[in-house]
Parts: structure tokens; C-alpha cells; sequence
């Protein structure tokens, strides 16, 4: 009898161990499952977190919008729970990471790889305020930075007055603004192309790798290669969730998160970039203007001034910029 209940109670034991089963975090991302950042950040990132907690963290990617399609909605969708994990656009949800803002000034970001590197370090430097302490922060990313891509030629900065254009975020849209084109926000890039085709914008900015992924080769006819800002990005994380993790599970993510994230991120999107650059001007009949120095200077002067308010509007602006431009330039050095 002895026998027959070790025998019983070794089964039960057994059978209880396989039946725990791993933390299933949810991470949402508006890009569709093919698109370079879901496909080879995102899902690669969950599958080396996943295996260095153990077995006791399944992060489970949902891309193109399964748990919320539209971009300007993935912060909502982590604080009301449906998403444990989400890619956040900032500049589509104003008043909440302001001070981020920093990395959509022109001539400022020169590539991703540089720009995350910044943007991770002023995150770390208590100058940004606003909801960033609200989140767990996976990465904190910068865009190689955006050009203009139109359906009109644009050469010199006046050309632009009177023209609709868009930009992903606050300071770019201030940015149009000084150059007295007029500035059209609240369009995400899953409707970028169609808003084009439609003549609602005649221009926006952007970068290869949006280009490629909601297919606006298509509908452009020009860009002016020109670093005119940059798109701030989150990957953030429910801290509720985070906080009743287990220490491993925990550790885990840290592993790959932070610095660690915006390196992976900066460099895998400059690459994609490039390579989505020649793709789209070998496929698409798009005149590129590339400015030499003294038609650059023209456009630095120009949006000088999207500069300028940007620091007098923000609370501590002359500080966060410093910090940012400091960054960048040890960033610059270092890659």
C-alpha cells in the first residue's frame, strides 16, 4: 500500500508540473506580420526573450492590428490591458511624450542607429517627464530620419507654400508649418498611400522603409533626400504586468531590453532603409533630389526656426536639447 501512494503521489506531482504553463504576454504591433520592424525586431526579440526566461514567459506577437488596427491606439490598448506589450508611435497621441518630441527636429537625427542610442540615454537622464515613468520601457528608438516625398517637384523650401503636407508628429507638423505649407496631422501610415491617391495631401514626410510598407512608391513622383526629422518610438509595457512577474521572467526582458533593444532596432532599421531605398527608386518612377551643400543650408535656415519654438515652448527645452544633441554627437563618434 506504502508503494501503490509514493507511486500515486509521484504521478500527481508530475502531472501538476506539466499542467503550469507559461506568462502569455500579448504584443501588439499595427505593421503587418511580413513588415521589416514586426517581422525581424519584434518577433525575433519575443522568441530570445522567451527562451531566456526558461520557459516561463510566452510573448506572443499579434501584428496588423489583430488586437487594434489603428496605430494612434496601441498606448490605449496597453493601459487598458488587451496588450501587454505594444510599438508606440508617440506623436500620434500629443501631451504624452513631449519632451521625446526632441528627436523630430530637422538636421538633428542623421540615422536610426545613432538616433535610438540618443534617445535610450535622454531617457535614462530624469529629463523626460510626461508618462514615460507610467511604462515599463522595452526601447526608446528614433526613425532614420524622415525626407519629403510629394507628388509635386520640390527643390527649394518655397516651393513648398500653400501645399498640404503631412508629418507623424507635433514638431514636424511645426516644422511644415514654417516653411508656410500647411500642416496636416491625424494621418497614420496604414492610410498613407489612399490620402495621397486622393489628393487630400500633396506630400509627406517619411522615410524608405514607410514607403515600402504601406506602399506609397506608388502614388509619389518625388523625394527630397534631407534629414527633416525624425520619428520617436516606444516599445512599452504594461508596468502592472511587468511588476507581478517573477524575478526570471523579469530578468529576461531586461536582458534584451534598453539599450540592448535600441541598438538592435537602429541598426536593423538603418539597414532596411538602404535596402528598401533601392527597391522603391528601382521599381517606381520617383525623381530623387538629393541638395548639395548650398541648397542644404537653404532648408536648414528655412526650418530653423521649428527649432527655436521647440525650445521655447518646452519646459526645459534648452536642457533636453543639449542633452539629446550631446548624445547624438557621442552616438556619432562611437558607430
Amino acid at each position: 500500500m506504502k508503494l501503490v501512494n509514493i507511486a500515486l503521489a509521484a504521478a500527481l506531482a508530475s502531472g501538476l508540473a506539466t499542467t503550469v504553463s507559461a506568462e502569455v504576454l500579448r504584443f501588439s504591433s499595427f505593421e503587418p506580420p511580413v513588415a521589416h520592424v514586426t517581422k525581424n525586431i519584434l518577433t525575433p526579440w519575443a522568441a530570445e526573450v522567451n527562451a531566456a526566461s526558461g520557459g516561463e514567459l510566452d510573448i506572443q506577437i499579434f501584428p496588423g492590428g489583430t488586437l487594434g488596427r489603428n496605430p494612434a491606439q496601441q498606448l490605449k490598448l496597453v493601459e487598458d490591458g488587451v496588450a501587454d506589450i505594444a510599438w508606440v508611435i508617440p506623436g500620434y497621441t500629443p501631451g504624452r511624450f513631449d519632451e521625446g518630441t526632441v528627436a523630430e527636429l530637422p538636421f538633428l537625427v542623421p540615422n536610426s542607429t545613432v538616433g535610438s542610442e540618443a534617445m535610450w540615454k535622454l531617457s535614462q537622464s530624469g529629463l523626460l517627464e510626461g508618462d514615460y515613468a507610467n511604462f515599463k520601457l522595452i526601447g526608446v528608438m528614433a526613425s532614420y530620419p524622415n525626407g519629403l516625398a510629394s507628388t509635386v517637384e520640390i527643390t527649394e523650401p518655397g516651393a513648398l507654400k500653400g501645399q498640404n503636407i503631412r508629418a507623424p508628429g507635433p514638431v514636424m507638423l511645426s516644422a511644415i508649418q514654417s516653411l508656410e505649407a500647411v500642416p496636416v496631422g491625424g494621418i497614420t501610415g496604414p492610410t498613407l498611400a489612399e490620402s495621397i491617391s486622393r489628393g487630400l495631401i500633396a506630400g509627406t514626410f517619411t522615410q524608405f522603409g514607410a514607403i515600402e510598407t504601406f506602399r506609397v512608391g506608388d502614388v509619389i513622383s518625388h523625394y527630397v533626400d534631407l534629414p527633416l526629422g525624425a520619428t520617436p518610438m516606444l516599445i512599452v509595457m504594461n508596468k502592472a504586468k511587468y511588476d507581478g512577474l517573477s524575478e526570471q521572467a523579469k530578468a529576461a526582458i531586461d536582458q534584451y531590453s534598453g539599450a540592448a533593444f535600441s541598438e538592435r532596432f537602429g541598426k536593423s532599421f538603418d539597414q532596411n532603409v538602404a535596402e528598401a531605398r533601392e527597391r522603391i527608386l528601382g521599381e517606381n518612377e520617383i525623381t530623387l533630389l538629393e541638395p548639395d551643400a548650398a541648397l542644404t543650408a537653404k532648408w536648414q535656415e528655412a526650418m530653423s526656426v521649428a527649432t527655436e519654438d521647440w525650445i521655447a515652448q518646452t519646459e526645459n527645452g534648452q536642457a533636453i536639447y543639449d542633452a539629446f544633441k550631446a548624445a547624438i554627437d557621442e552616438a556619432a563618434a562611437a558607430n
